[in-house]
């Protein structure tokens, strides 16, 4: 009996120093947000995050974007101090600076007051042409100098009177209307030099199956062969049309959704064409606001394989008490002193841009892409040359990501601890780069896109802690910054008294 109470002791004794070494480095590796990042060597638990690139992938990613128009929303800018107006150019689209997007949709003016203001058309009417009017020619130029690779994405909101022909319809003769939308596309390129990637058809109206066919042959005609049709910009619609007509499906680049909710439909799913939800977000640009584009910006191709995704709008830079105020994702409504904000949806972008391109491929499905165990939803996405790997993690609770719309159920978050497991390509990588947020709530300051120390994988694994409101970028890229300028100049009261002559 002695020697066996003996034998319990020092077994005892053993497991109490074991426990007492695992508990002693778990405590000194779990030091807040500066030093969040377990490593493991372990097995396959249901807290597992694997990635896997033998398995195949899903579908291309075709980025992220931001939408000046719709309307006026810009305006302001234009009126900038040139030194104020490039940081502020510089936030929205420098490659690794900022938001880093990767789209620019803007407006085609159509004489029309389409939301905020009204932007003016290159065609006030059929003998009329003049392309320096309006500040999205200027927008664009700029976006190109930035960022040579950005996509450029034209869009109508309404039309001038005589492209009716007599009617409020832009389809009564389509012709009229390719016509006129081709010479907006043939203007960028002969007064500017830059090249429109997408047109769409007409925002949030009925679509015309016959005009958009007409549009493709006609931009075909003219030489605009690498010019894509986004379709509808409404909601899903057009998915059925595009099942049942092979020379529409043949017309149309991808199905452009406005506020899917992050869900798409069996219908678009079945075309198999690209899915984008051309028009999202929409909300002020608060921290509820930069929750909300963490979460759709992964959630959207989680639930609904969305493979892009462009805010409403670019930047708000219209004035206070016009609809939807401060809904960008940054502001600038203050030119006469030069002051303006970066706002956290700013920040959220660059967790996806600063560390992927157009082109590459996301992971498939529970082998790089889902939902986490305790809630938030992770991605992966994979260079064209299989070279890379970046992987975007986002914890954003309910009412801490509410967009302005569709409704978001209920869903619970809670603070977990996971498992990244890299297999195929990537199962020697023994390092990932960590770039971090947390959206501050309740008088907690904001920690946006802060770069963490990396984080060690054994064995292909490591875990991580994740809290609550928090997006992570792991990857395999060692660029990435956060871009700074000096604090731009106090805001300050409109100047009166004023004067203009409207020239």
């Amino acid at each position: 009996m002695q020697q066996k109470a003996f034998g319990l002791t020092w077994t005892s004794l053993i497991l109490s120093l074991i426990i007492f070494v695992i508990i002693k480095t778990s405590k000194s590796n779990q030091l807040g947000y500066k030093d969040q990042y377990l490593v493991s060597n372990t097995s396959r638990t249901d807290q597992d995050l694997v990635f896997d690139d033998f398995l195949g992938f899903g579908r291309t990613f075709d980025g992220v974007g931001g939408l000046s128009g719709g309307g006026a929303t810009s305006k302001l800018l234009v009126n900038y101090p040139f030194q104020q107006q490039n940081e502020i150019l510089d936030f929205l689209f420098k490659p690794n600076f900022g938001a880093s997007l990767q789209i620019l949709k803007v407006e085609i003016g159509g004489d029309v007051q389409s939301t905020d203001g009204t932007e003016a058309s290159h065609m006030h009417n059929d003998w009329d042409e003049n392309y320096e009017r309006g500040y999205e020619w200027w927008i664009m130029t700029e976006a190109k100098k930035r960022n040579p690779n950005i996509k450029l994405y034209g869009l109508p909101w309404g039309f001038p009177g005589w492209i009716g022909q007599g009617t409020r319809s832009p389809f009564a003769k389509v012709n009229v209307t390719a016509d006129y939308i081709v010479r907006w596309v043939n203007g960028a390129k002969t007064h500017y030099n830059i090249s429109i990637d997408y047109i769409g058809i007409w925002n949030e109206k009925k679509y015309d199956i016959t005009y958009i066919k007409v549009l493709r042959e006609m931009l075909n005609q003219r030489g605009f062969q690498n010019v894509m049709i986004i379709a509808a910009d409404k909601k899903w619609e057009i998915a059925v049309d595009i099942e049942q007509d092979p020379v529409l499906a043949s017309s149309v680049h991808a199905i452009g959704c406005h506020y899917p909710g992050t869900y798409s439909t069996q219908e678009a799913l079945n075309t198999n064409k690209q899915l984008w939800s051309s028009e999202d977000y929409s909300t002020l640009n608060d921290e509820v606001g930069g929750g909300c584009w963490a979460r759709i910006l992964n959630q959207n191709y989680v639930n609904g394989l969305i493979a892009s995704t462009i805010s409403w709008n670019l930047l708000a830079s219209y004035y206070q008490g016009l609809p939807y105020f401060r809904d960008g994702l940054m502001t600038a409504i203050n030119p006469w002193s030069g002051y303006y904000e970066v706002n956290t949806p700013i920040w959220m972008t660059a967790h996806t841009t600063q560390f992927t391109s157009i082109g590459w491929r996301y992971l498939k499905h529970d082998s790089g892409v889902g939902k986490l165990p305790q809630g938030g939803s992770y991605v992966g996405l994979v260079s064209p040359d299989g070279t890379d790997l970046t992987i975007v993690i986002e914890t954003m609770t309910r009412n801490h990501s509410k967009c302005i719309r569709p409704y978001l159920p209920n869903y619970e978050v809670k603070p977990q601890q996971v498992t990244i497991t890299l297999k195929g390509s990537f199962v020697n990588v023994t390092q990932l780069n960590v770039w971090y947020s947390k959206l501050g709530f309740n008088s907690s300051p904001d920690i946006v896109f802060e770069k963490q120390k990396p984080i060690q994988l054994i064995n292909g694994h490591a875990q991580i802690n994740l809290g609550l409101d928090e997006v992570v970028t792991l990857t395999t890229l060692t660029r990435g910054q956060k871009g700074y300028y000096p604090q731009p100049p106090q805001q300050k009261s409109f100047p009166l008294p004023y004067s203009d002559n409207f020239e």
